[in-house]
């Protein structure tokens, strides 16, 4: 484990910190080049043409009210854990993120935003799942070197020994590591998702789908994990409160997906994106079909 990549001064420069960053980082200069590239191919009045600068403002707003969700929802679920000493909460370093409360805020935030600034929700919704799949991928990849978030026991020739977090200066025997199988996982749902991009479909077809894309992911990793860095809720059938939760992911993206097919036209983009990151060379205006 790599906790701490170095130090500047007597300032730990922390790899969590720096890997959430850079998937931040790298999802937000896709977004912001599907967006300008939108601007110069999309006709007047279609929905798609979002400025840069509006995504920007979207982003960082993102990125703030997930870190807190996920910290809140954490804390809220192992209160016990923090009640002696409140001011533990605010060190998020040490780990302690529930992803489904940073996609619970976000998507408030998103709502609230784009309301706000009256942008389509659907369409910077799309944005945002692809944002958050390559931006999650590389926040695991933090998990992993800050030694936190692992699975359970296992024989498997890339079993991990991570830090006990039940019993502190110990380590575990060899374990699932988890945050490689996630980080494997995003990048692969990140592929799919820029390629749907470029597909006739409705606006609000891809967020959905990463609702329950990501519902799907985290109730299969719970098993890799329950027991462990996790809690059941119903011990007799391996059930955890996270298989909840991410059931209810899945059927709600779904059901999303449905609800857009039947109630909305599908367009595809005037000239679709090249994938998933490459730039054009001149690209040309199109009509929408």
């Amino acid at each position: 484990m790599h906790p701490i990549l170095f130090h500047i001064g007597s300032f730990p420069v922390r790899a969590y910190g720096v890997m959430v960053v850079l998937g931040f980082a790298l999802g937000m200069w896709r977004i912001i080049t599907v967006c300008r590239y939108r601007m110069a191919t999309e006709p007047e009045g279609s929905p798609r043409r979002v400025h840069p600068d509006t995504v920007m403002d979207t982003g960082l707003g993102l990125l703030f009210a997930g870190i807190i969700g996920a910290r809140l929802l954490y804390v809220a679920l192992d209160w016990k854990s923090y009640a002696a000493n409140p001011l533990s909460i605010l060190q998020i370093w040490s780990g302690g993120l529930s992803l489904h409360g940073s996609l619970l805020f976000g998507v408030l935030w998103l709502i609230y935003f784009c309301r706000r600034k009256r942008v389509s929700v659907l369409v910077v919704g799309d944005l945002a799942a692809t944002c958050f799949a390559i931006a999650y991928a590389f926040g695991r990849i933090g998990c992993l070197l800050n030694g936190c978030c692992y699975g359970g026991i296992c024989d498997l020739p890339w079993g991990v020994h991570f830090p006990d977090e039940t019993h502190p200066g110990q380590l575990t025997p060899p374990s699932h590591p988890v945050q490689l199988y996630a980080f494997i996982l995003h990048l692969a749902f990140f592929g799919l998702l820029a390629l749907y991009e470029r597909k006739k479909r409705r606006d609000g077809e891809i967020f959905y789908g990463y609702i329950a894309l990501y519902g799907v992911y985290r109730y299969a990793m719970e098993h890799f994990r329950a027991g462990v860095t996790s809690t059941y809720l119903i011990p007799s059938l391996h059930l955890t409160d996270t298989h909840v939760i991410s059931a209810i992911m899945v059927v709600g993206g779904i059901a999303g997906v449905l609800w857009l097919r039947k109630a909305r036209k599908a367009y595809s983009d005037a000239v679709p994106m090249p994938f998933p990151f490459q730039k054009s060379g001149s690209p040309t205006l199109a009509k929408e079909v």
